[in-house]
């Protein structure tokens, strides 16, 4: 195998976009394949639960971000993985709003099959502050490729959408946490209107505006619905797992339902 060493180049001030973007991830799993994407000048990152009940995909542009990339002509797609998604962010916030420069170091791996570009550290710099932080190895994540995601994991046969709103998503979470000693809520379709229900309540979430081809229920783990941003959604309901696509980032995230019941 043979290796060569390169980098990705970003000058940053306010990075609390890209911070907070790194956050939802951290509900998942405090380690995370990211990926730089500068052709389409995107961060592009996607996390799953130990169990894979729980798969999220979300991607935000550079500049959103609060990155500007230096200009390079051989543009790559560089997998960095970090370890510790919290500690990172700690060590961005030490830059409070100063500008600073974020140098990728990465390799070129190169063998039989394909090549990779992965991650080797980050360098963090200002006028009176140089961090680094050591990627961590590929081999500790398995590969989520976007067609695969998109064709396999949150395509489904829908048997019926609604709206979620933030607002709805908060109380149902504020809901859940009423019983503390039950691990699952359902998920009911029926006669046009769709309900959110735990062992103590019941809540209308949609009522005569579901779009919906029959009557259905489905059963997820609590700890699954809480690791959805608080954000405004359309859902698609299959026969195994709920499809949650943001209308306020580029993010999706798909719960599958629960095996076993208490």
């Amino acid at each position: 195998m043979a290796t060569t060493k390169k980098t990705v180049e970003f000058t940053a001030k306010n990075v609390k976009a890209f911070t907070g973007w790194l956050k939802r991830f951290s509900t998942i799993d405090n380690s995370l394949l990211l990926e730089i994407d500068q052709a389409k000048s995107l961060f592009i990152a996607k996390t799953y639960n130990e169990e894979r009940s729980v798969v999220k995909m979300s991607s935000i542009k550079f500049d959103e971000a609060g990155l500007i990339a230096k200009v390079n002509k051989d543009v790559k797609r560089v997998k960095v993985g970090i370890f510790n998604i919290p500690r990172l962010i700690k060590i961005m916030d030490q830059f409070n709003d100063v500008e600073f420069t974020l140098t990728v170091e990465f390799q070129e791996l190169v063998n039989e099959n394909d090549t990779q570009y992965a991650g080797e550290k980050l360098l963090l710099k200002n006028k009176i502050l140089k961090m680094n932080v050591d990627c961590t190895s590929l081999n500790i994540f398995k590969y989520i490729p976007d067609q695969l995601f998109v064709d396999n994991i949150a395509t489904i046969d829908t048997i019926g959408s609604f709206e979620l709103s933030k607002a709805t998503l908060e109380n149902i979470n504020s809901l859940n946490s009423l019983d503390s000693d039950h691990r699952f809520m359902q998920v009911k379709f029926e006669a046009h209107k769709v309900n959110m229900s735990g062992k103590s309540y019941d809540r209308t979430v949609i009522d005569d505006t579901a779009s919906l081809r029959k009557d259905a229920e489905l059963s997820i783990f609590k700890d699954q619905f809480s690791t959805l941003d608080v954000e405004n959604y359309n859902v698609n309901l299959g026969e195994d797992r709920l499809v949650f696509k943001s209308t306020d980032s580029d993010t999706t995230t798909v719960i599958s339902k629960a095996e076993d019941k208490d």
